[in-house]
């Protein structure tokens, strides 16, 4: 959930739950929600105050990016356990690109961007997507460049 600066693009009448490890992330969010909205203090790698197959939906922006490699199959297996059967996820994640200018770019800033966002490049996500035994990856496409990648898909079963 991060700042909540996505949820500006969330029509009124969505109802969205936002969950973050910081507990001062849910208060700032709340302000920017223009829908119905449950905040929750929770780490994705757990998601205890969540029963099982309650969404249809997940959309994750940047948080595999930031997650370490170790708690990302634990986080897509709550993914996994929290969506219905048949529900689909959108997670928006930064990685390194293949474009030797931009590779340079991201190269020297690879340092500030770990200390101060704790994100890296170089994650696994979709690796362990595709490891998963109830998720499947429909699409993957850059929307900038070859850095950011929109990886959606769908909790198998209906």
């Amino acid at each position: 959930m991060g700042t909540g600066r996505n949820f500006q693009h969330y029509h009124e009448s969505v109802e969205l739950t936002g969950a973050d490890l910081s507990d001062v992330m849910p208060r700032k969010a709340a302000r920017k929600a223009k829908c119905k909205i449950e905040l929750l203090h929770d780490d994705a790698s757990i998601m205890h105050q969540v029963d099982s197959n309650q969404y249809d939906w997940i959309v994750s922006t940047f948080l595999c990016c930031v997650m370490p490699d170790e708690f990302q199959p634990m986080a897509l297996e709550q993914f996994s356990r929290v969506l219905k059967p048949g529900g689909k996820f959108r997670l928006l994640e930064m990685i390194y690109s293949k474009n030797k200018e931009i590779r340079r770019r991201q190269d020297f800033f690879t340092s500030f961007v770990e200390k101060v966002y704790g994100a890296r490049f170089d994650r696994k996500t979709v690796q362990y997507i595709e490891e998963s035994s109830e998720l499947d990856i429909t699409s993957k496409r850059f929307l900038k460049d070859d850095v950011y990648l929109l990886v959606e898909g769908v909790k198998q079963g209906r």
